[in-house]
């Protein structure tokens, strides 16, 4: 069993097991025509780094594309059930291709024009999450994480996709 810590310590430990990141990944992606295309995928990830693996983690997420409305896409999160996450463990998801698809509006579009409808625009993504741990019975909950961030064509010859990320204050 691991050390409890006391005081201050124990309540930061519990509060901050999981890490929200959102990070650029290179990739590929098909195109229309059969062709790949280097792709930066922005992926979203909770990492355990407290001793202990944490229980009944429920992930939540809303997606807001410049100049339209807000989703919540939570519901996106549901294809990977989490009932833990170990000690250092973590659980992903891919922007692209599981939190656009669930807001009506950039799924309509990329449903369209494939991934050149996301190009240039303007997405705000907020996360945070619901878990227990290993040293209280009660449900605790991550900060609020918030990034803005767009892909844009960084080699036009190569049609390369590239992403930008800004990580905005965690409230």
């Amino acid at each position: 069993m691991p050390d409890i810590p006391s005081g201050n310590e124990a309540a930061v430990a519990r509060d901050r097991c999981l890490v929200i990141s959102l990070v650029s990944v290179a990739s590929h992606m098909r195109t229309s025509d059969g062709g790949e295309i280097p792709f930066a995928r922005a992926i979203v990830t909770m990492r355990n780094i407290c001793d202990a693996k944490v229980v009944n983690v429920i992930p939540h997420a809303n997606i807001g594309q410049e100049g339209g409305t807000v989703q919540d896409v939570t519901s996106a999160f549901s294809r990977t059930a989490i009932a833990s996450i170990p000690s250092g463990g973590s659980v992903s998801w891919d922007v692209f291709d599981q939190l656009l698809p669930a807001h009506p509006g950039t799924a309509s579009k990329v449903h369209m024009f494939g991934y050149r409808a996301a190009l240039n625009w303007r997405f705000d993504l907020a996360a945070y999450a619901e878990y227990r741990n290993a040293y209280s019975s009660l449900p605790l909950q991550t900060l609020v994480s918030r990034w803005t961030f767009r892909w844009s064509v960084t080699n036009t010859s190569t049609g390369e996709v590239g992403l930008t990320i800004d990580a905005l204050s965690a409230e």
